[in-house]
């Protein structure tokens, strides 16, 4: 763990970015609390946060007896949440800095055509 958000949100991060690459599927079982918390050296509670945070979101359901498993709509429940922080947070702060800096919108998208042509071909 090495940036400033909470520990928590960084594992919960690694599981829904492990949920998006396919490493889990629906209905598959997650590692558990114990394991996370060895895996990646952080405080058992912290392990245990994270995957309630998802749980609340409905990502995980638990499964009694067995463990936690990935909801079937995961993925696009990480998608859209992902997208709206995106889309709301992070172009807001873009064009604000591009308005300090003088950049006009004009040239931003003839940037991003640019990079998108030497990225996509």
């Amino acid at each position: 763990m090495n940036d400033n958000r909470p520990v928590f949100s960084q594992l919960m991060e690694i599981i829904e970015n492990d949920i998006l690459s396919g490493v889990y599927k629906p209905h598959d079982l997650i590692i558990s609390t114990t394991q996370i918390s060895k895996l990646y050296s952080v405080n058992p509670t912290t392990a245990v946060k994270a995957v309630s945070r998802l749980t609340e979101e409905g990502v995980l359901y638990k499964k009694p007896g067995i463990g936690m498993c990935v909801t079937e709509d995961a993925r696009e429940k990480i998608f859209r949440r992902r997208q709206q922080v995106f889309l709301g947070g992070a172009i807001d702060a873009f064009l604000s800095e591009a308005a300090a800096l003088g950049i006009s919108v004009d040239e931003i998208i003839s940037i991003i055509r640019k990079k998108d042509k030497g990225i996509n071909g």
